[in-house]
């Protein structure tokens, strides 16, 4: 029987786990042209869908931007015409996430007309902005992807596109900001998310929105209390 330092075994836990993720290229060619040649195939379809489902294509075209620009700064120009900056932090199944220094705001992708970066940011490539290496976090996703997903609020972000309502179900009790299309602004807490609609609940009053009327939503990292005058 061999006696196998902890190193060694190591070293062969990864080979295994190498050699069972890659099995077969995805085609041919080098790994390089592998990769365009799938980002150009996925634009393709997208302004393909476009041409014959315009509000579908149109949707899933403003959410590979979104997803190319996640962590950088953009402008977002509403149906109401009203522009919004900040910075992309999530893109979900029917909304997505910016973030500034002072607020938190969920869009739905039907409430914008046009996204687009403001004049005075710079545009980064995707890649350059990952700047450490979590070797330990790579075995664990090779390994146990679901698991290691599951636990990361970051990493579900990445992995997992969640819907409206499963990001807002995280957010019960918070005090959030709803403005809808005909420009009626309600404030309250988060009593309940479903796949249709929010319920807020503010000084006096409990509020239902739909989120085909929905805007933005915002949260405030610094609000004051709301007191009834007596």
């Amino acid at each position: 029987m061999y006696n196998h330092t902890p190193e060694e075994m190591t070293q062969w836990q990864d080979e295994i786990v190498k050699k069972k993720a890659f099995s077969s290229p995805a085609g041919n060619g080098t790994t390089e042209q592998i990769r365009l040649q799938e980002e150009y195939l996925a634009l393709a379809n997208a302004f393909l869908l476009a041409k014959h489902q315009p509000e579908k294509g149109r949707i899933r075209l403003l959410k590979t931007f979104l997803k190319e620009k996640r962590n950088q700064q953009v402008e977002i120009r509403l149906l109401t015409e009203r522009a919004i900056r900040g910075k992309v932090s999530d893109v979900g199944r029917d909304f997505f996430i910016l973030t500034s220094l002072l607020e938190r705001i969920w869009i739905p992708y039907t409430a914008v007309k046009e996204a687009t970066l403001p004049f005075d940011s710079p545009d980064f490539d995707t890649t350059h902005q990952q700047i450490f290496f979590d070797n330990d976090l790579r075995k664990k996703l090779l390994r146990d992807f679901g698991a290691t997903v599951s636990k990361r609020l970051k990493l579900r972000e990445l992995f997992y596109e969640e819907t409206l309502m499963t990001s807002l179900d995280r957010w019960k009790g918070h005090w959030l900001k709803a403005e809808m299309a005909g420009g009626t602004i309600f404030s309250g807490r988060l009593e309940e998310a479903t796949e249709e609609y929010v319920v807020l609940k503010g000084l006096g009053e409990r509020k239902t929105v739909l989120y085909k009327e929905l805007q933005t939503l915002r949260k405030a990292r610094f609000y004051q209390n709301h007191k009834r005058k007596k």
